[in-house]
């Protein structure tokens, strides 16, 4: 399963599928993954290795233009 790791602009991160489905909410993207890596190592079968990264991306937090605005808003009030 692929899965992505959206991290917040107070630096949370959210843990979720490819299709969007959210799984869990973490302090960090540490954390996440972390939470990541022991879910996949219990799905796995006993004669494969280790969970594989391949899987799993980091998605940073970007500024939407939604949040840009409110900054900007928030500096005239």
């Amino acid at each position: 399963m692929f899965c992505y790791i959206k991290e917040w602009p107070n630096k949370m991160a959210t843990l979720m599928t490819a299709d969007g489905i959210v799984l869990c909410t973490c302090k960090n993207t540490d954390e996440a993954r972390k939470v990541w890596h022991d879910w996949k190592q219990q799905q796995l079968h006993p004669q494969t290795l280790n969970a594989s990264d391949v899987e799993l991306e980091v998605l940073p937090y970007v500024p939407t233009v939604t949040d840009r605005l409110r900054t900007v808003i928030a500096s005239y009030v």
